[in-house]
């Protein structure tokens, strides 16, 4: 009989995990993004044109091999095990894909690790990445480093049931506006020079906040990381109204932009953006007029504090450069950083974009408004060994 308990929101289960079909998804190296930018340019000329900007070719063309070998022993690894493995990079990227395979395996770092995530909207299917260059990458989505080189244990604990599922709350993020401007994907376009579409149709809508205006797009997004909303020169002042719940009071704000980030998200933008340094601590000291102590104790201290679980059921939103100044914002009283578990922007800005986890950005102009929430149906099913 197979036997589950529920530690916290993990679930450690002795059920093994049936592993026939594999997505390996390939990160795109700098190399190959230098190929595709200039496909007219032999190797001869690629390589004078990455020298003449001062690149170490050789370091380049090292990453690329290092990448490359990694992941042809991931996929030699699966098909030894008789796992039937397709290999696809961000440009082919499949949906139908997706829905045929058991589990999606990005192998590269965060940035691969996060496209992977961006086309599994259910809860069921897991996202279990491997870091293709533990050396030189963090990768905090991934597996632990230890496991780069121990792909067989990894499957083997999978196919006895030695792990636990980990559920990363996303952020779904429904968008109105008067406009219908398909959402860009930055990377594709820098790169490959299309704009593409990656979200699905068919997922419910849950308003609290209703619109006269259609969908846009038809379907939500859903965040891992965070999400962005500012203008796009950052030089610019963003404006926006804030409600933090259903029929609660409007907050008209100036700042330098809004982000929304999730626990899997507190290490990354909303980390840099909110952590003092020990100088902060010790000129706060200074001005209270108390003795300085451990000053870079302190400061560790109050970043940690930052950090959130991945599995919170709870988002928190941070309002970079806030104007705290006469009559902003208005009303007064609005917290600069706060959890939340559904917020509703309205966009008073005019070259704005709303970006979800640092790829996919929407056009959000004057009058688009954008709501904020929380499903147990919208968390990312990963493994923690």
């Amino acid at each position: 009989k197979i036997l589950e308990k529920v530690l916290g929101r993990h679930i450690v289960t002795g059920a093994p995990f049936r592993l026939d079909r594999a997505l390996v998804l390939s990160k795109m190296t700098r190399y190959e993004v230098e190929k595709y930018c200039h496909p007219h340019l032999t190797e001869a000329q690629l390589e004078k044109l990455i020298r003449s900007r001062g690149s170490n070719f050789e370091s380049l063309i090292e990453h690329h091999q290092r990448h490359k070998d990694y992941e042809r022993y991931v996929i030699e690894t699966f098909k030894s095990k008789g796992i039937h493995t397709k290999l696809q990079n961000r440009s082919d990227y499949s949906d139908s894909w997706v829905e045929s395979c058991d589990a999606v395996f990005p192998v590269g770092g965060d940035g691969t690790f996060l496209l992977g995530a961006s086309r599994v909207r259910q809860n069921t299917k897991p996202v279990i990445g491997f870091n293709s260059d533990p050396h030189h990458s963090e990768g905090f989505l991934c597996l632990p480093k230890d496991y780069s080189s121990r792909i067989e244990d990894v499957l083997q604990q999978l196919q006895e049931g030695s792990f636990s599922w980990m559920f990363r709350t996303r952020i779904r993020v429904t968008l109105r506006c008067k406009y219908s401007e398909p959402p860009i994907e930055l990377t594709d376009k820098k790169i490959l020079g299309t704009h593409r579409t990656k979200l699905n149709t068919g997922a419910k809508n849950m308003s609290s906040a209703a619109s006269p205006h259609p969908l846009c797009p038809p379907q939500p997004a859903l965040a891992l990381n965070e999400v962005f909303v500012g203008e796009s020169l950052s030089a610019q002042v963003s404006y926006m109204e804030m409600r933090l719940k259903p029929g609660g009071e409007i907050t008209k704000v100036k700042s330098s932009g809004l982000c929304v980030s999730t626990g899997t998200g507190s290490t990354s933008w909303h980390l840099s953006m909110n952590r003092i340094t020990s100088h902060g601590v010790e000129e706060i000291l200074r001005c209270a007029g108390v003795p300085t102590t451990d000053a870079n104790a302190v400061a560790d201290k109050y970043n940690k504090s930052l950090l959130f679980d991945p599995e919170d059921f709870h988002m928190c939103y941070t309002i970079r450069d806030l104007i705290s100044a006469g009559v902003w914002p208005s009303p007064p009283g609005l917290a600069p950083r706060a959890f939340a578990q559904a917020l509703w922007v309205r966009s008073r800005c005019r070259d704005a974009r709303l970006v979800v986890d640092g790829g996919t950005s929407f056009t959000f102009n004057d009058g688009a408004e954008a709501l904020f929430e929380l499903y147990p149906e919208d968390a990312l099913r990963t493994v923690v060994l």
